[in-house]
C-alpha cells in the first residue's frame, strides 16, 4: 500500500472508529471519542497507531503525577492492555490488544449530564486468540464467527480462555468473594439458551470444565421443570376449568376459541421445554462422571473464610449436592450475575 492510500485508509479510520483522547495538565478530563460496537464487516483495528492517538507515554505521566488518575500497562506472552482510571470509576478505559490488532475495547464517562459507554470486540481477532491459547482444541469444539459476542467469549472463557484454572461457585479476589469466572460464562450460555454448547464441554476432557457444564445443564432441567410444574400446569388447569364452565352453560362465544388457543398453545410449549429436559441418556453420563470419583480442587467459603478444598466428582454431584444447584444459581441470581 503507497503512503498515500495508507494516509487515506488511516483517516476514514480514525475519522469513524477510533477513539481519541485530549489531555492537558491543567484539566482532571480525559474526554474520550466514539468506538464502534463490533467489527461489521471492516478491517481490524491496528494496535500500532493507538499509543499515538491516546498520547499513552502523556498520559501515564500525568496519572503518575495527579492524585486520583491511574493508568497501567500490562503484557503477557499473547496480550497487551492499556488502562486508565479515574478514581470513583469517573471516566476509565481498557484496551486489548492481541497479535497487532485490537481485541476489545471498553470506556465509559460518568461525570457528563449523560453518561457515556462505549463497547467494542473484534470476533475474528477473539477467535485466533482463543484458537491460539488452546492449540490442540479438535475441531468439532471451534467456533465460528457468526456467534454472538457474549456467546461466543463466554464458550471460550468456559474452557479456559483468560480465566483462571479453579473450579467451585464463589472464590476469593482480593479478599472479596465473587462468582468465578467460568461460573459466570455458564451463566452467559444458558441466558442465551446454548444448551447444545454447554453438551459439547461435557465431553471437554478437563473433569472441572465437565463440572461446570453439568451443573449448567442440570440448573436448566431443573429450572425448565419448575417452570412446567409451577406454572403451565397450574395455568392449564385455570384455563380448562374455565372453559368447562363456559361448556357447562352453553355459552357459545369468542371465549371458548380463545381459551381453545390458550390451551394448545400451553400444551404445546410444554411438549418444547420436555423436550429440552435431561434425557435418560443425559443422566447416565452425569452419573458416570459422578461414578469417577475423580479429584477435584474447590474454592468455597465457609464462616467468611476462602479456601481450597480437596473434593470428589462423587461427592460434587451427589443427590444432596445435586437438589441445591437450583438454589446456588439463584443466589449469583440475587447477587446480579443474571444481569
Amino acid at each position: 500500500m503507497n503512503n498515500l492510500n495508507k494516509i487515506e485508509l488511516n483517516k476514514n479510520i480514525f475519522t469513524i472508529i477510533i477513539l481519541i483522547f485530549s489531555l492537558t495538565l491543567n484539566s482532571h478530563t480525559v474526554n474520550f471519542g466514539k468506538f464502534p460496537s463490533e467489527k461489521n464487516g471492516q478491517e481490524s483495528i491496528a494496535t500500532s497507531d493507538l499509543p499515538k492517538s491516546l498520547d499513552w507515554e502523556n498520559l501515564k505521566i500525568y496519572s503518575n503525577s495527579n492524585e486520583g488518575h491511574y493508568a497501567y500497562e500490562r503484557k503477557d506472552s499473547l496480550l497487551i492492555q492499556y488502562e486508565y482510571v479515574q478514581q470513583g470509576h469517573i471516566e476509565d478505559f481498557e484496551l486489548t490488544s492481541f497479535n497487532g490488532k485490537v481485541l476489545e475495547y471498553h470506556s465509559q464517562i460518568s461525570n457528563t449530564s449523560k453518561e457515556t459507554n462505549t463497547n467494542y470486540f473484534d470476533k475474528d481477532a477473539w477467535l485466533e486468540y482463543a484458537h491460539t491459547c488452546l492449540p490442540n482444541l479438535p475441531e468439532p469444539l471451534k467456533l465460528i464467527i457468526d456467534k454472538p459476542k457474549d456467546v461466543l467469549k463466554a464458550y471460550y472463557e468456559l474452557i479456559g480462555v483468560g480465566t483462571r484454572d479453579e473450579y467451585g461457585w464463589i472464590c476469593e479476589y482480593s479478599t472479596v468473594g465473587m462468582a468465578t469466572q467460568r461460573r459466570q460464562a455458564t451463566i452467559t450460555l444458558i441466558k442465551n439458551q446454548r444448551r447444545d454448547f454447554l453438551e459439547q464441554i461435557v465431553d471437554f476432557h478437563n473433569v472441572k470444565f465437565q463440572l461446570y457444564a453439568t451443573e449448567a445443564l442440570i440448573y436448566d432441567y431443573l429450572q425448565k421443570k419448575k417452570y412446567i410444574e409451577e406454572n403451565l400446569k397450574k395455568e392449564l388447569s385455570l384455563l380448562k376449568k374455565e372453559l368447562d364452565s363456559l361448556n357447562s352453560k352453553k355459552i357459545t362465544d369468542w371465549r371458548i376459541e380463545s381459551l381453545n388457543n390458550q390451551i394448545s398453545d400451553n400444551k404445546e410449549y410444554t411438549e418444547q421445554l420436555k423436550k429440552e429436559l435431561l434425557s435418560q441418556s443425559d443422566w447416565e453420563r452425569i452419573h458416570a462422571l459422578r461414578d469417577r470419583n475423580q479429584e477435584v480442587k474447590i474454592c468455597r467459603s465457609r464462616k467468611d473464610s476462602y479456601k481450597i478444598y480437596t473434593n470428589t466428582t462423587t461427592e460434587l454431584l451427589s443427590e444432596s449436592e445435586i437438589s441445591v444447584i437450583l438454589n446456588r444459581y439463584s443466589e449469583l441470581e440475587k447477587l446480579g450475575y443474571f444481569r
